[in-house]
């Protein structure tokens, strides 16, 4: 069985993406820091096949920790929230993603940096 990391899982893409992969036999570890909703509960949390991890994406360390056995990465998460959101929060919007580092490649702006 492939497994699947998925961050955001608990979000709305990404809560349909993790269904939808558990539904097709796939096992998905799900990472998220429920910063937009909160705590939600989804129809697959017991699923046997799914393990949720209360966590940033931003954590390399966590992240690196859960790729390690896994066979995909669905990079999911994002604050979000449509242009109001933006608004409310456009610096740490732009500070958060002006510098991530993702498996050694640096990526600025959305575009990796080699």
């Amino acid at each position: 069985m492939q497994k699947i990391l998925v961050t955001g899982s608990a979000g709305f893409i990404g809560g349909y993406l993790a269904e939808e992969l558990l539904s097709r036999g796939y096992s998905v570890v799900g990472v998220d820091n429920f910063s937009k909703y909160g705590q939600v509960r989804k129809s697959y949390d017991d699923h046997p096949n799914y393990r949720l991890v209360e966590g940033d994406a931003r954590d390399t360390d966590l992240m690196t920790s859960l790729l390690s056995d896994c066979d995909h990465f669905v990079a999911g998460a994002a604050m979000i929230g449509g242009i109001s959101y933006f608004h409310a929060y456009a610096y740490d919007l732009l500070a958060t993603n002006e510098h991530v580092v993702v498996h050694g490649v640096r990526v600025r702006g959305g575009v990796a940096v080699i």
